[in-house]
């Protein structure tokens, strides 16, 4: 049925009823300390609210000032994943997630946004160089010229330094959640990273260093103590949270004369997603950069099973086709506003994809099963010779659930 037959059936309702009703806030409380440097640790608590509140999925979210330490630097694109070099989420004292990569996996999520999503994210420092500049107070930024650089002055001076950095991993995925009645909340806690990781400097120039000012954590609330009851008692009898659980299981150096590399992936997994290998120069300048490192074929042998998964193996000719079944099954369906093209994938936006789910849509154990101490997921990598060395990223993907009862912790599983 189309979607005239359905706007005409006799039945047919545009909107829907809901039971989601109650006073709407949005809320900013400031941190304390204020401030926090490169290094440091940022520890996140989910505020224990009032018994009637329901904390509003996606609405978490740390808002800060970007101090530059000179006016010859500026941070490079997307700071708001940029700022998470390690993140760690834990729950009654227990760790459910820990990603030392995670700043170069989430950046390349966001390569495989739409131009329309990408567009709407100036916030979060998603922006052209010359509004980076202008955010970060690097005095080669451009306030006056085109029309472009007069409304990146305009969108300056609307934000000022302030940037948003969302913290919803996990809790953002599913309804409504009432902290007060929780006996413990995820604790998000953030490493940030080094100037120099996320900072490009004029030519000539030295990065000096960064700080985050002015912290505030940001979030929306329903006040209602019907609802407020009705999410505390799924939480009592039970409840599952899944959520995708991310490994950065290693980093190596390739040499620029490699033609066969064999990677071997030992990490045991009830439902593993996906391997994704991300590569890189060693000292980055632009954070959305991922080489194509000249691969020719990849065969996948799980658990000493040859072939499996590609019966023929996966040739270069695949490879985007494979990455976008992962990162992006909605792209063909896009096409007139997708931001990852084919040559720009091949050009700088390269991964090396292998997905072990058995259908690509977003459920959760539908990976493989990785049991085997011996053997598991060895990569069998044919290429040619590069012109320079590069850094191979290895990341793991799993299916994870956090499982609740009696509104606490009782298992993690991935």
């Amino acid at each position: 049925m189309n979607i005239t037959e359905m706007e005409l059936q006799p039945g047919f309702r545009r909107s829907r009823m809901t039971t989601i009703r109650g006073p709407r806030t949005r809320s900013v409380v400031t941190f304390n300390p204020t401030t926090s440097s490169p290094g440091e640790e940022l520890y996140t608590n989910i505020p224990k609210l009032k018994p009637s509140s329901c904390l509003v999925p996606g609405s978490l979210a740390l808002l800060f000032d970007f101090k530059n330490s000179n006016t010859k630097s500026c941070f490079n694109n997307n700071p708001s994943k940029l700022l998470a070099k390690r993140l760690q989420i834990k729950v009654a004292g227990e760790t459910d997630y820990d990603c030392s990569g995670k700043s170069l996996f989430e950046v390349y999520k966001n390569l495989c946004l739409t131009l329309g999503d990408r567009k709407k994210m100036i916030e979060q420092g998603v922006a052209n160089e010359n509004l980076r500049k202008l955010f970060s107070g690097d005095d080669s930024g451009k306030k006056v010229g085109d029309d472009s650089k007069v409304a990146d002055a305009l969108v300056q001076s609307i934000y000022g330094t302030k940037l948003k950095k969302p913290i919803d991993k996990i809790i953002g995925d599913h309804g409504l959640y009432t902290p007060f009645t929780m006996n413990n909340n995820p604790l998000h806690i953030l490493t940030l990273p080094e100037a120099d990781e996320i900072m490009t400097a004029q030519g000539g120039q030295k990065v000096e260093g960064y700080k985050l000012e002015n912290l505030e954590l940001e979030y929306a609330t329903i006040e209602n103590d019907v609802l407020a009851s009705e999410v505390s008692r799924m939480y009592s009898t039970g409840r599952s949270l899944s959520y995708k659980h991310v490994t950065l299981m290693r980093t190596s150096n390739w040499d620029k004369d490699l033609t066969i590399v064999n990677e071997n992936i030992n990490i045991p997994r009830k439902s593993m997603s996906a391997t994704v290998l991300l590569f890189t120069n060693k000292v980055r300048t632009d954070s959305e950069q991922y080489l194509y490192s000249n691969l020719e074929k990849v065969r996948l042998n799980v658990e000493g099973v040859p072939n499996s998964v590609f019966s023929q193996g996966l040739p270069k000719s695949r490879f985007f086709e494979e990455a976008k079944r992962f990162f992006c099954p909605m792209w063909e369906k896009i096409m007139a506003d997708e931001n990852m093209t084919i040559d720009k994938f091949y050009k700088d936006g390269f991964a090396l994809v292998t997905d072990l789910r058995s259908t690509q849509d977003d459920t959760t154990g539908g990976g493989k099963k990785i049991v085997n101490t011996q053997r598991r997921v060895l990569l069998e990598i044919t290429k040619k010779a590069t012109t320079a060395d590069v850094q191979c990223n290895i990341f793991i993907v799993s299916d994870a659930l956090l499982n609740f009862a009696n509104r606490d912790l009782s298992s993690i599983q991935y």
